[in-house]
């Protein structure tokens, strides 16, 4: 008999709105069993499967996710009415984009890196927030953008005036004249700021500025802040790559310095050698290579290339490996700049999108959710070229949504194309995309070392399968992982696995077809994966 394995369902009452968590409902699906195809019976949840142990996590755009006092602006108390929801769906960590104040919505021109926009509450309602989520073994990182300020930050504000009225020394580091790159032209007083004039750029050369960043970092993680999301870090400074390589060694070292186990993930929007480059200066990058519309998933997938998909996976990891023996690549199907992921496919789109969650949350690294994503949440850039459209209200039910935020400003997305069911409406239906990532998530956490594997692709005779072989970094640990990148069965000989007698761990079927065995040969159903242990 081939050993079972179960997920969890979750069930949510949301009669009513309350400050106090939902209680949640178990049910779960048997994965794995030998004979015959048949539709999965209902399984209780496996309790040796703790929530979040991979540390997959999840990015908020916290205006946008849930809203707890009616204004229509998601705040820090909603965050934790939906720790439970996150808790259930088998996270391990949350990224919240800005959290600080800002002139702009979306808040990557921060005016005061010590304070809490007041939109989404208090410095209090953030701190239990952190604390409800540590209590639920949850990670919670925050952006860190330090490229650049906004132009109504109180520094920007004092140095413009000071290089302006030329009350300044050159060589005087405090002077806020020298905390960013003034100099004049025609007249007029300019500054560096590679994004626009509104987010004028610091100068990460100047020693005072580093020992305020060093500050920054410090009073966050003492708040409870795990990590931090770097923003921007190729252009820390422009054209010269070294630079900020050099600056993220820096940087790194501030941040372990407080916590040993701070994470840190950087952003690098750009080819895989490029990206590769930074792993001098820091463990973790976004795989952007992966990502969106032309990344390397989406296009494995539609063009039925498994095999390509795994060679790919593993052989990101080996250059990444040879110059940083602690990297790891941060994996996303899409994020807040990106189109979102339920519109990147045109036939079979609800089994490809749960391919898709499978293919890069059962891959070695720290995967990363975009809000929503779970739930088919839609929203592209469209012809207003509007970022807004990306980072539309979470759906948490139908009709009536008592956490509903209001659409951000600038959007211009047509309500009507929207996901009709919400989350909670979701999780009741046993073959939902929600429940999909909730079982793949929980297959993740099932293996805690996955985070650290290392990946080696299997060759098999079939296309359209990828198999990996992932190995914990002690040696001591195996799963073999096939995805199934076809719309039809496919067969494997499993001999092409290993010399060694396998058994089905975990059956991630996308419709209600199992895998079954037979002499050797696995069947795989469409869309699907399957992972095997050593008997």
């Amino acid at each position: 008999m081939l050993a079972a394995s179960p997920v969890a369902r979750l069930k949510v009452n949301m009669m009513t709105k309350s400050r106090v968590s939902t209680l949640f409902g178990l049910l779960s699906i048997l994965l794995t069993s030998c004979g015959a195809n048949t539709v999965p019976q209902n399984y209780e949840f496996d309790p040796d499967v703790a929530p979040g142990a991979s540390k997959a996590y999840y990015e908020i755009f916290v205006r946008s996710f849930a809203d707890s006092d009616d204004d229509q602006i998601g705040d820090f108390q909603g965050l934790t009415d939906k720790v439970p929801y996150l808790n259930e769906l088998g996270v391990g960590g949350v990224w919240l984009m800005p959290i600080h104040p800002s002139p702009t919505y979306h808040g990557y021109d921060v005016e005061d890196y010590y304070a809490i926009n007041e939109d989404f509450g208090t410095l209090a309602d953030f701190e239990e927030f952190v604390d409800t989520a540590h209590d639920a073994n949850i990670d919670v990182i925050i952006d860190l953008v330090i490229n650049h300020t906004s132009y109504t930050h109180p520094w920007f504000i004092q140095g413009k005036e000071n290089f302006r009225t030329n009350n300044f020394s050159p060589t005087d580091e405090t002077n806020k004249a020298n905390w960013y790159n003034f100099y004049w032209e025609g007249g007029i007083v300019k500054y560096e700021a590679g994004f626009g004039d509104w987010m004028p750029d610091l100068n990460l050369d100047n020693s005072k500025v580093r020992e305020e960043i060093a500050n920054i970092c410090a009073y966050w993680q003492d708040l409870g802040v795990d990590g931090f999301r770097l923003d921007a870090v190729k252009y820390f400074y422009i054209s010269e790559a070294q630079k900020s390589i050099d600056f993220l060694s820096w940087l790194t070292d501030v941040v372990r310095a407080n916590d040993s186990d701070a994470y840190l993930v950087g952003e690098v929007w750009d080819d895989q050698p490029t990206v590769n480059l930074y792993y001098g200066g820091m463990d973790s990058l976004f795989n952007f290579a992966g990502a969106g519309t032309t990344g390397y998933i989406i296009d494995n997938i539609t063009s039925v290339t498994g095999s390509t998909f795994a060679f790919r996976i593993a052989d990101s990891q080996e250059k990444i490996l040879t110059i940083n023996e602690n990297g790891l690549m941060a994996n996303f199907l899409t994020n807040h700049d990106m189109d979102r992921s339920s519109g990147m496919f045109i036939m079979d789109t609800e089994a490809r999108r749960k391919l898709a969650a499978s293919a890069y949350l059962l891959t070695p690294g720290v995967p990363f959710i975009y809000y929503g994503e779970e739930i088919g949440l839609r929203g592209t850039r469209g012809s207003a070229q509007t970022d807004a459209n990306r980072r539309l209200p979470m759906q948490w039910t139908s009709g009536d949504d008592p956490w509903r935020t209001a659409w951000p400003e600038g959007t211009t997305y047509d309500m009507t194309k929207q996901v009709k069911e919400g989350a909670f409406e979701l999780l009741e239906e046993p073959f939902s995309l929600t429940n999909h990532y909730k079982k793949v998530l929980n297959v993740r956490n099932a293996y805690p070392w996955i985070k650290d594997a290392i990946v080696d692709d299997v060759a098999v005779a079939n296309n359209a399968l990828a198999a990996l072989k992932l190995s914990s970094r002690d040696g001591t640990k195996d799963i073999y992982v096939v995805h199934n990148f076809a719309a039809e069965e496919m067969a494997l000989d499993l001999s092409r696995l290993s010399d060694d007698e396998l058994k089905i761990a975990y059956d991630i079927f996308t419709n209600q077809t199992r895998a079954s065995i037979s002499e050797n040969n696995l069947t795989l159903s469409a869309y699907s994966s399957v992972i095997f242990e050593k008997k």
